[in-house]
């Protein structure tokens, strides 16, 4: 850093010894060294707390391109999902909206009465069920002992 040898420091020991006088020599050595350490201290915490907001900055940006990454990552699955999935959602939400149109006396989000031919479809099928020697279940199964 300073490029100061032997000689130049033996000189100025020497002059200092002239100047201060060997009462005030060693006093005046030790402030300076102690000015001189905390000076490096300084230096030391100062290079240090620039390597840390470098280092701190690098990881910011890299933290942000990976968020960018997978946020366009999620937007192009959503988007491929979207185009698989909307051919099929067609004929659900047709007959959604058939539904709806269908019972001008229905209110929204009541459920509908079953219909004289729901409750001949549901017998027809408990009657296989039994033929076929398949188990039938009860809703009140568990309160039955």
């Amino acid at each position: 850093m300073f490029d100061i040898g032997f000689w130049e420091l033996a000189v100025l020991g020497v002059i200092g010894l002239i100047v201060l006088g060997p009462e005030r020599l060693p006093v005046v050595a030790r402030t300076l060294g102690r000015w001189a350490g905390r000076a490096r201290h300084y230096v030391n915490a100062l290079t240090t707390e620039l390597e840390n907001e470098i280092a701190a900055e690098d990881i910011r940006k890299d933290v942000r391109r990976a968020r960018e990454q997978i946020e366009s990552e999620t937007r192009e699955f959503r988007e491929s999902t979207e185009q698989a999935v909307s051919p099929l959602m067609e004929p659900i939400e047709g007959e959604s909206e058939r539904a709806a149109s269908a019972g001008p006396g229905d209110s929204e989000g009541a459920p509908r009465a079953a219909s004289e031919s729901d409750s001949i479809a549901a017998s027809e099928a408990l009657d296989s069920s039994a033929e076929s020697g398949a188990p039938t279940t009860h809703r009140n199964d568990e309160n039955r002992p």
